[in-house]
């Protein structure tokens, strides 16, 4: 059962495991960065591991790692997170630790000399990487609005930021009023007195921002890729429109989850064309994408195409084939309780984006309330019409034209 301990705290206790997963959501991203401080959130996020104002590297790592957790973040373009996920009995230990990581850093010049020499390898490592270069150029080329801006930054930022920036920037954007917290696994009473300390509803929280989706197809040359990376976009449902939301899930799952989904079945295992393809909403509060991702050898280019798009124009709702997608969803659902990291990272999604937070047992019971024709209506919203693309090829531009990706 959900709870809301607090203003942005929530608890999802689970009976009878023996683990617990603890996230910090700071609301702090490339979309709020200044062009010249580009990658800052991501810098802070590398550099709070190294020190914070009571603990040395070893200190912030070892007390987790040494029980069997995992101690991890990331950051994506408007939210850091922190995370852990340890034995319930190290519930206050890991939680001291990510409080310090996220309110209480040291940013040692040492250490942020060195986190910029490991970020420096982690942005060279990206560009020989062509699914990579494939995401990089769809959100620098394809996207209208501050989400088309680097995560990592650009090299030329990455080697200015200081750490005079990064004391600045995490005073302005680590607040109290820009922090969540989710906890999900077994924690007993006694222990969960330590969240009374967490004081996070302080001030006004970080607006969201909206980008779209613009029309076009754009190419990065890649010699050293064996393939041809494809990212055919549409524009896709955002989080807020719930009437839509769960039908999109169920059209998604259809078409491109598992080896029994739409696209699998039609493209790689009865025409061969692919080793794998995918689908996936890429969604914020207030916009979406929808998109297919899919990798294969220039003289199947064309093929894949034509496959793919003639499967979109001539696609019927079967009963099978809904069921699938409807049956797959709920089971996948259903699984996520079991895990505490995965229930943990559900939850962000609504937290993250200050959605009304739904149980999984309503979510669960809206998913099984999707009829045909409301997946046929999420269909004519995110697949019927002109769609954009970009790739990633090893030899030179394809002769791709607007109607050949249109449904």
């Amino acid at each position: 059962m959900l709870q809301q301990l607090a203003e942005n705290i929530y608890y999802y206790e689970i009976p009878g495991i023996r683990s617990v997963t603890i996230a910090f959501i700071v609301g702090s991203g490339p979309v709020y960065e200044p062009d010249h401080l580009l990658g800052i959130s991501h810098f802070i996020e590398h550099t709070a591991f190294r020190k914070t104002k009571k603990r040395t590297l070893r200190q912030i790592k070892l007390p987790i790692e040494q029980v069997g957790g995992i101690l991890n973040a990331w950051t994506d373009k408007e939210s850091t997170v922190y995370y852990a996920k340890v034995p319930s009995t190290f519930f206050k230990i890991a939680f001291d630790i990510l409080r310090d990581m996220v309110f209480e850093p040291d940013f040692l010049e040492k250490n942020v000399e060195l986190e910029r020499k490991i970020i420096l390898q982690e942005y060279y490592a990206e560009k020989e990487i062509p699914e990579q270069r494939l995401f990089n150029l769809f959100f620098e080329k394809l996207i209208d609005g501050p989400h088309s801006k680097s995560t990592i930054g650009t090299e030329e930022s990455i080697r200015r930021i200081s750490k005079e920036d990064l004391d600045s920037f995490h005073a302005e954007m680590y607040s109290p009023y820009n922090v969540k917290l989710i906890i999900a696994g077994n924690v007993n009473s006694e222990d969960m007195e330590i969240l009374k300390s967490l004081n996070l509803d302080e001030g006004t929280k970080t607006a969201k921002h909206v980008s779209q989706l613009k029309e076009g197809i754009v190419c990065d040359k890649f010699e050293e890729s064996q393939q041809v990376h494809f990212l055919f976009s549409h524009n896709g449902l955002p989080l807020s429109n719930e009437d839509a939301l769960y039908p999109s899930m169920v059209l998604n799952t259809l078409l491109g989850s598992g080896m029994s989904s739409l696209l699998f079945e039609k493209i790689r295992e009865k025409r061969g064309f692919v080793y794998d393809i995918s689908t996936n909403n890429i969604q914020s509060k207030e916009w979406g994408v929808f998109s297919v991702y899919a990798a294969t050898s220039k003289e199947n280019t064309e093929k894949l195409i034509k496959e793919l798009f003639d499967l979109f124009k001539n696609f019927k709702l079967t009963k099978k084939l809904f069921d699938y997608g409807k049956k797959r969803l709920l089971g996948s659902l259903e699984l996520v309780t079991e895990s505490t990291s995965a229930l943990t990272a559900l939850y962000i999604q609504y937290v993250a984006n200050e959605l009304p937070v739904r149980t999984i047992d309503d979510i669960i019971e809206r998913v099984k309330s999707v009829t045909e024709a409301q997946v046929m209506d999420a269909f004519e919203m995110m697949i019927r019409g002109q769609w954009s693309l970009a790739y990633v090829t090893p030899d030179d531009e394809l002769k791709i034209e607007n109607n050949d990706i249109r449904v």
